[in-house]
C-alpha cells in the first residue's frame, strides 16, 4: 500500500520495493440494478448460446435461477453467469469483506511489532497479504459501486450513501483518538498535548482524507510505529476519488455499460503498467492510485459483463500459476488481480455444494478495519515486549467488540437515513441553484 503520507515501510517507493498493506472495505449494500443505459441488445445465456430477449438479460436470469425455474424438459444453461447467480443479497460478499478485513489484522499484528527496516511477513513474490487483501477491496468496490450507480441512478442518494457509509465511523474514530486513547498513550505532558495543533487537526485530517499517517501529537513514542494511529486510513482516500470517478461517468454523456466499463480497465492497466515500466521511481501517491484504479476498474468491467462472464473458477486456475511465475515482473500485479477477481466472484456467488452464504451476518468489516491497529497498538504500549500472538490475540475480541458497536450504535442507524438525507441534499441544490 501506498500513500505519500504513509511511513516508508508500508508503502513501496517504487514497484521495486514490497508491496504491503490494506482496505476499503467495501460495505455496501449488495442490490442487483435494473440497469440505466445500454450498448445495445441486452443479451443473456441460454443453453449455452447468447439469445435477445423481451425480458433482458435481468428477466431471463430470473428464469434460470435455479434448475426447478426452468420448464420441464426445457434446456439447462451449460454455465451459470455472475449475472444470474447475482441475485439480491443471497451471497457470500459480507463473509468475504469481513475475511479480507481479517487478512490485513493478522499481517498487522506481526508489522506492528517490527521496525521500519524490516520487510512485511507472509509475502509471495513481493506481494504481502493485506497488499493482496486490498486489492480485493477495491476489485469487491468497484463492483458493488458500478451496482449501486445503477440502482440508484441519483447523484444525491448516491452522494448521501456513500457519505453516510464512510464518515460516521470516521468521526466517532477521530474524536476518540484526541479525546480518550491520545491523553493516555501521549509522551506529552497534558498541557502541551492539548496545545499541539497536531492533535487537534487530527479530525481534520482523517475526515478530510489527508495524512493520516501520523495521529494526535506524541502518541506511542518509543513503539516501532511511533505516532501511527490508524495505518489503514489511507486507502479510504483513493476510494472516495473511486466513488467520484465512478459518479462522473454514469452522471456524464459517456455511455455507460459494458464497453465502457472495459475500457476504463483498460485504461487504468496501461497506465499502472506505464508507470511500473516507465516511471519506476513515480510518488507513491501517483503510484497508488494507478494501482487501486485498476483493481476498482477490474470489479466495474466485472460488473459490466457479468451476464456473460461464466461462474467459475477457471480463471484464477489459470492465473495462479501464471502468477507465480511472473515474481515481480511489471504484468504480475495485473495477473494477481484476474486471479483474486475471479476467485472472490466464484466464492461469492457459487452455489459450492450447498455451503451456507452467510448473507445475514452484520457487515462489521469496516469498523475492523479502521480499528484494528490502534488497538494493536494500545496493546503494545502497555506491553512492549508482546508477541505478534499475544497482541493478535487481545485485539481480535477487542476489535470485533468496538466493530459491532461501531455498526450497531453508528454506522447501520446513520444508513437508515440514506434517503432522508439523499433528499435533504437535492433539496438544498434546488435551492440554491440559480433559476433560468
Amino acid at each position: 500500500m501506498s500513500s505519500g503520507n504513509r511511513p516508508t515501510s508500508l508503502r513501496p517507493a517504487s514497484r521495486r520495493l514490497v508491496r504491503t498493506h490494506n482496505l476499503t472495505r467495501l460495505q455496501l449494500a449488495s442490490h442487483r440494478p435494473a440497469g440505466r443505459r445500454s450498448n445495445g441488445p441486452v443479451l443473456a445465456p441460454a443453453a449455452g448460446w447468447l439469445v435477445q430477449t423481451p425480458f433482458g438479460a435481468e428477466g431471463l436470469a430470473g428464469r434460470l435461477r435455479s434448475p426447478g425455474s426452468i420448464p420441464r424438459g426445457g434446456p439447462i444453461p451449460a454455465l451459470r453467469t455472475i449475472g444470474q447467480a447475482y441475485t439480491g443479497r443471497d451471497n457470500r460478499l459480507t463473509p468475504l469483506r469481513l475475511v479480507l478485513a481479517a487478512a490485513v489484522l493478522v499481517e498487522h499484528a506481526i508489522i506492528v511489532t517490527h521496525g521500519p527496516e524490516l520487510p512485511p511477513p507472509l509475502m509471495i513474490n513481493d506481494w504481502s497479504l493485506s497488499y493482496a487483501a486490498v486489492n480485493a477491496f477495491f476489485i469487491l468496490s468497484g463492483f458493488l459501486i458500478a451496482d449501486s450507480l445503477e440502482h440508484r441512478a441519483n447523484v444525491f442518494t448516491y452522494a448521501a450513501s456513500r457519505a453516510l457509509r464512510i464518515l460516521p465511523a470516521l468521526v466517532l474514530l477521530s474524536l476518540t483518538a484526541i479525546l480518550i486513547i491520545g491523553p493516555i498513550v501521549t509522551s506529552l505532558e497534558a498541557a502541551e498535548y492539548w496545545a499541539r495543533p497536531q492533535t487537534w487537526l487530527y479530525p481534520v485530517q482523517v475526515l478530510g482524507f489527508l495524512d493520516t499517517s501520523q495521529g494526535p501529537a506524541g502518541i506511542y513514542a518509543g513503539l516501532p510505529r511511533a505516532g501511527e494511529f490508524s495505518a489503514t486510513l489511507w486507502t479510504l482516500r483513493y476510494e472516495v476519488i473511486a466513488y467520484v470517478a465512478a459518479a462522473a461517468v454514469f452522471f456524464s454523456p459517456i455511455p455507460w455499460g459494458r464497453w465502457s466499463h472495459l475500457g476504463l480497465f483498460a485504461l487504468t492497466s496501461v497506465a499502472f503498467l506505464g508507470l511500473a515500466l516507465l516511471w519506476v521511481e513515480a510518488p507513491p501517491l501517483i503510484m497508488s492510485a494507478a494501482r487501486l484504479s485498476t483493481a476498482f476498474t477490474l470489479g466495474m468491467m466485472v460488473h459490466g459483463w457479468r451476464d456473460r462472464l461464466p461462474l467459475a473458477p477457471l480463471i484464477a486456475a489459470v492465473a495462479l500459476p501464471l502468477w507465480l511465475l511472473s515474481g515481480d515482473a511489471p504484468w504480475a500485479e495485473h495477473v494477481m488481480n484476474v486471479m483474486i477477481a475471479s476467485a472472490l466472484f466464484w466464492i461469492a456467488f457459487a452455489r459450492l455444494g450447498g455451503l451456507p452464504t452467510a448473507s445475514r451476518i452484520p457487515d462489521w468489516s469496516y469498523g475492523i478495519y479502521i480499528w484494528h491497529y490502534p488497538i494493536m497498538q494500545t496493546v503494545l504500549f502497555f506491553h512492549p515486549s508482546a508477541s505478534p500472538l499475544l497482541i493478535g490475540g487481545i485485539a481480535v475480541p477487542v476489535t470485533a467488540l468496538i466493530a459491532a458497536m461501531s455498526w450497531y450504535w453508528v454506522e447501520k442507524p446513520n444508513l437508515g437515513h440514506k434517503a432522508a438525507f439523499g433528499s435533504w441534499l437535492q433539496s438544498v441544490w434546488r435551492r440554491r441553484r440559480p433559476s433560468a
